[in-house]
């Protein structure tokens, strides 16, 4: 077998494996359980400061899992239970605030942030270091 040829096999078996994968993701089986989990960790516990309510031991966490779990069982959308409890709850009841130009500054920093120690390094070694001479 030619080094083209397995080359060619290659190729198809990862494109072949990589559409196994993405025909998984997008007709896989999401379960209720998956799907309360997986909100409950966007959404923070008015309690208790930063903590997930699935994370959360408090009592208003667990109520509010509660009403996640009928809200999912009932068949709401992610889009509306995150409305159900921004409602209640105001903006601030998400762990990751969507983008809007109110957030805009709170997602850029980090890319600033990241930016500015990019430039810092290369600025740093394009500068020849001055190494100063004694005299014997």
């Amino acid at each position: 077998m030619s080094a083209s040829t397995r080359q060619i096999i290659g190729w198809v078996v990862t494109i072949g494996l990589a559409a196994v994968v993405v025909v998984g993701m997008i007709m896989g089986d999401t379960r209720d359980d998956d799907r309360v989990a997986s909100l409950g960790a966007a959404i923070k516990c008015p309690v208790c400061q930063g903590e997930a309510i699935v994370d959360s031991p408090s009592e208003t966490a667990q109520a509010m899992l509660e009403v996640l779990e009928e809200k999912v069982a009932e068949g709401l959308t992610d889009d509306q239970v995150f409305a159900y409890f921004t409602d209640r709850y105001g903006d601030g009841i998400r762990l990751d605030p969507r983008f809007s130009p109110q957030t805009l500054l709170l997602w850029l920093t980090p890319v600033i942030a990241v930016a500015g120690g990019v430039w810092m390094i290369l600025s740093r070694r394009r500068q020849p270091e001055l190494v100063s001479e004694e005299a014997p």
